[in-house]
This record gives structure tokens, sequence and C-alpha cells, in this order.
């Protein structure tokens, strides 16, 4: 369409009148200004043809954040119900230590008494030892007294 424009306005340049001169200029201008119009067309189809690239980038990359989210969102909750099953599993393991350990607590409780009332009972003994000593020994001492005041018989 350019070449058209050209090799129109290619005729002699002559002198004219001024009425042929003044549309000389004017077509001049005209085509100057239909040349301008031409390339702002042509550079806004290349922008838009830039714009309309870059959209579909943005949008192959929105699509393709979308799907990471969505990995990553199947991954945490994946993650969430492993900890939870995990968490569970050990309160389980440790409910039974702490049963383990109040059992044992309580053996060992109960052994503890069992011995504090042997020891109870054996002190009890011992002091009742005690008493009997000193009464036996109260006793023969009374004895070995009698004996040595009691007159020796002595039989011939």
């Amino acid at each position: 369409m350019e070449d058209d424009f050209k090799t129109g306005s290619s005729s002699t340049f002559a002198p004219h009148s001024s009425s042929e001169t003044l549309f000389s200029i004017q077509l001049l201008d005209f085509k100057t200004t239909l040349l301008e119009a031409l390339e702002e067309l042509r550079m806004r189809r290349e922008a838009e043809i830039q714009h309309e690239e870059q959209i579909g980038k943005i949008i192959v990359e929105t699509q393709e954040l979308k799907w990471q989210k969505e990995t990553l969102q199947s991954q945490k909750e994946t993650l969430e119900k492993q900890h939870k099953e995990a968490m569970a599993v050990f309160k389980k393991q440790l409910q039974m230590k702490m049963c383990a350990l109040e059992d044992e607590k309580g053996k060992y409780q109960l052994a503890t008494e069992i011995k504090e009332k042997e020891i109870e009972g054996l002190k009890e003994t011992l002091k009742a030892l005690q008493v009997s000593k000193y009464s036996l020994q109260k006793k023969v001492s009374e004895m070995v007294r009698k004996l040595q005041n009691a007159p020796i018989h002595i039989n011939t």
C-alpha cells in the first residue's frame, strides 16, 4: 500500500499553478498523515501481539501456580493427617507407659506399706522381748539373791 502512494507521488516537480501546488502540498500532507497512522497502527498491532503473548504467559504461569498450590495443599493435608495419627499413637503409648508406671508405683507403695508394717511389728516384738528380758533378768536377780540368802544344806 505504501508503494502505491510512492509511485503515485513521483510525478514531475515542474512549477505548477498555486492551486496545483496547494493540492500537491495537501496530498503530501495527507500521505504523511496516512503513513504516520499506518505506522502507529502497525506499532499498536505489535504491542497487542506482545500483550497477548504476555497475557498468555501470565495465564500459563497462574495455572501452574494454582496447580502448585493444590499440590502443596494436598501435601499439607497429608502431613497434617500423618501428624495427627502419629500424635494419637504417641499419646496411646504414653498413656500405656503412664498406666504401667502407675501400676509399678502402686506395687512399690504396697511393698513399702507392708515393709513398714513388718518394721512396726518387729519393733513391737523387740519391745515385748526387751520387757520380757527385763522381767526375766529381774526374776533371775531375785532367784540369785534368794539363793545367796538361802542356807546351804548339805546332805551327807
